[in-house]
């Protein structure tokens, strides 16, 4: 043992003043020092103790983490039996294309956030891919196209409610929704199919992110256009009457026409009102002056 180890270690076990950690039964002990309280709370065989230590035993096993761990970099690189990887372990720094949860990881390289990026968006495929397959499968039992393998396929064909689900009183279905893409397409007025490469924005287009821009614009137009044909839309008549046509110049308070937006002068009864747009709300304010209470 070096002379700079023996300087931190003790005689007696304690936890070293300043340790802001747990201490059982620390609290209902005073009168003495905290090392010499937490020495006896270490020895006393009355308190009740975990089974193992907070902090790990460095001569005892090996506490040194690598990252990205073994798993993640076999689960990277194992992605060419089910596709064509173009990410493989490890990452160049450098890269600037997109990354499967690179962005979700801080605290490290490029090229461990990479790497823990892919195995974790593998693993998420994995699962969806199982969940997928075992749709099917019990599809397939339950409409006689697959023979059940076990017990639990063999309970599938007995369930009440079989896969794939039938349609329940269709009256209640738009009728449109059943017409395919090139009809639904004809009902539209004005319709034009979107392009890839459109980088604007494209009206419910969040409801098919899973989709690609050419299969989906079909879907994503007509939805806008009888969203827009719906009662939810309807047009708004105006609240104020249409401005003069001779506006005086002299005259700064207007009775239809309200104030230019950022005008920095006094508008009587501004800072007690609230809920309307600076224009609207410095229409006709002369109403304030006369003690109005409608306005």
């Amino acid at each position: 043992m070096t002379a700079g180890m023996e300087l931190l270690t003790t005689a007696e076990p304690h936890f070293i003043p300043g340790y802001s950690g747990y201490c059982p039964q620390y609290r209902f002990s005073c009168g003495e020092t905290y090392a010499k309280a937490t020495h006896k709370l270490l020895l006393d065989p009355t308190i009740n103790h975990a089974r193992t230590l907070v902090l790990a035993n460095c001569a005892a096993e090996d506490y040194e983490a690598w990252r990205p761990s073994e798993s993640d970099i076999r689960v990277v690189n194992t992605r060419f039996k089910r596709t064509d990887p173009l990410f493989v372990h490890p990452m160049l720094p450098g890269y600037e294309g997109f990354v499967p949860g690179t962005n979700d990881g801080l605290g490290q390289r490029y090229a461990v956030r990479a790497t823990e990026g892919l195995a974790d968006f593998e693993r998420q495929q994995l699962r969806s891919k199982a969940a997928l397959d075992r749709l099917r499968r019990t599809i397939g039992v339950q409409c006689g196209q697959a023979e059940p393998r076990n017990l639990e396929e063999r309970l599938l064909i007995k369930t009440q409610f079989k896969l794939p689900l039938l349609t329940v009183r269709p009256e209640y279905v738009t009728a449109t929704n059943n017409l395919p893409l090139d009809k639904k397409c004809e009902i539209s007025e004005n319709y034009t199919s979107l392009f890839k490469g459109y980088a604007t924005h494209i009206p419910h287009g969040y409801k098919y992110s899973e989709i690609s821009i050419v299969p989906s614009s079909d879907n994503v137009l007509y939805s806008f256009a009888n969203c827009r044909k719906g009662t939810k839309y309807r047009i708004m008549t105006d609240l104020y009457p249409d401005p003069p046509l001779l506006v005086q110049s002299t005259e700064i308070y207007h009775k239809n026409v309200g104030m230019i937006p950022n005008y920095l002068g006094y508008i009587p009864g501004a800072v007690f009102r609230c809920g309307k747009t600076f224009g609207a709300d410095s229409r006709d304010v002369k109403l304030w002056l006369r003690k109005d209470s409608d306005l």
